[in-house]
């Protein structure tokens, strides 16, 4: 007698529904993420339904849920024994410890029951069609409507009314838009038409801020330039800032510096220390105390370096969901889009252009998805070198076409000095090619490339009145 050893259970991971159900029972975010996202049905395993169905109960009503407080709900109805007693919910709660990754497990649930529904709905098909139904067309239909119905469970999102929006019962701030209308009017009314307030995070480059409004959830940057712009700096500069001054976490994927040589810039930077000082320690007393109390005050916030090269996109887009979880970070900085590969290393496609496509339209929808800011640096083609005056343009933009489409804005560094020392050096021209929510156009700054640092720049005022002035007390 011989056995059929090609059988294969329903696709199914008891480890990771154990993983997101003691994740739920020893954490609150990991029961509200779990409760959104998965149904009873999404779990193989009959204890792991009625165990997640309690737990979604409890969720439902805003109570507590732990491993005593489930184990008494089970046990009221008389279905303690079936989940194996509170020793296992025990289990589960020690078998998830302090998972951080609760998200990839309820994507790995999710998919194994994605999968077990389409077998259902194939071996349904399979049935039917061997039947040989009269009407082939209404089997087709059938067949099609199953699979259409599968996808709606991943795509459970209808769109959004207008009114629902208006009312606040679904706007992002919770409020009535006329309620918020009026606070924003008593706000203004209270600050005066001359204080130039901004709705996004301010990256304390005034002009900058002014003309992009601030950096803005949901949205796309593209800082471009040619080598040597001030690419790395600007970006760093901006996150130091929107880190240090706005006590806001920030995230910094490096894929072309290590995470020591971009602190060794960032201390500069806020020290106004040079770097070789810092580097060779010929420091003195009053640089010592710069760098000090520089160390002092970035040691208070949360600026989280990931300098893993040769990331993939989708690898880089899971870390900074996780990052999102632990640290709550407001702004990611990629350094920079070129050094990114794509979903596969065998992605099939046919050029490099369609691979960057596909980065930076993933790289949008990580955007709107943690509803953050996002600021990736981006090379310019060399044609920007042989064009008289050196100014860059969208054509420029390396593989151009679908970075100008997915982006919301993106910037232009210009320093000229970097191709004349005689003009205008220490300047640098920051230029916004393109600004989906605002105006376009270029705003001056200071660069002092001493401490690799961008600064707010203030023409002096050369005011003819102003000199005839100064002379009068000369005059006959």
């Amino acid at each position: 007698m011989t056995t059929n050893q090609n059988i294969k259970a329903a696709p199914n991971s008891k480890e990771s529904e154990m993983m997101v159900l003691g994740c739920m029972l020893t954490n609150i975010n990991a029961l509200n993420i779990a409760a959104d996202a998965l149904d009873e049905r999404d779990f193989y395993y009959k204890e792991h339904q009625l165990i997640y169905k309690t737990l979604k109960s409890a969720y439902k009503q805003d109570k507590p849920a732990d491993v005593h407080l489930i184990a008494e709900e089970l046990k009221r109805q008389g279905k303690l024994k079936d989940v194996g007693d509170i020793s296992y919910l025990t289990t589960l709660a020690q078998y998830a410890g302090t998972s951080a990754y609760v998200e990839e497990y309820v994507a790995l649930v999710k998919d194994k029951a994605l999968l077990r529904s389409v077998i259902t709905a194939a071996q349904d098909i399979e049935k039917k069609a061997l039947n040989e139904p009269k009407d082939v067309h209404q089997c087709l239909d059938e067949a099609q409507a199953s699979f259409f119905k599968i996808g709606q469970t991943i795509n459970t999102s209808q769109g959004l009314e207008v009114k629902d929006i208006l009312t606040g019962v679904k706007s992002e701030s919770g409020l009535p838009f006329l309620k918020e209308l009026q606070d924003r009017q008593q706000t203004y009314q209270e600050k005066g038409p001359s204080d130039t307030s901004i709705t996004g995070i301010p990256t304390h480059f005034n002009d900058f801020d002014n003309m992009i409004n601030g950096l803005n959830n949901s949205n796309l940057i593209i800082i471009a330039g040619r080598p040597a712009m001030g690419k790395t700096a600007f970006a760093l500069n901006i996150a130091e800032n929107v880190c240090f001054k706005n006590n806001v976490p920030v995230a910094i994927f490096s894929l072309e510096m290590s995470a020591e040589q971009l602190l060794h810039r960032m201390i500069c930077s806020q020290s106004e220390v040079e770097s070789d000082k810092i580097r060779t320690g010929s420091l003195n007393g009053v640089e010592y105390q710069r760098v000090v109390s520089a160390v002092k005050t970035m040691q208070n916030h949360s600026l989280i370096i990931d300098d893993q090269p040769g990331l993939k996109v989708t690898d880089l887009r899971a870390r900074a969901r996780r990052l999102k979880e632990i640290y709550n970070i407001g702004l990611i900085v990629i350094d920079y889009l070129q050094l990114l590969s794509g979903s596969s290393s065998n992605s099939g496609f046919d050029n490099r252009q369609g691979e960057i496509s596909e980065i930076s339209r993933m790289l949008k929808n990580l955007a709107r998805e943690l509803n953050i800011p996002v600021i990736c640096g981006s090379q310019l083609s060399r044609k920007v070198d042989e064009r008289q005056g050196h100014r860059p343009m969208m054509s420029d933009l390396r593989e151009s076409g679908s970075i100008e489409q997915d982006s919301d804005i993106v910037i232009f560094l210009l320093r000229r000095e970097y191709y004349d020392p005689y003009d205008k050096p220490g300047m640098a021209e920051i230029i916004i090619g393109k600004n989906r929510h605002g105006q376009a156009g270029s705003v001056e700054m200071t660069y002092r490339k001493e401490f690799t640092q961008f600064a707010n720049y203030t023409p002096i005022a050369d005011d003819g009145a102003d000199n005839e002035e100064a002379f009068s007390a000369f005059s006959p």
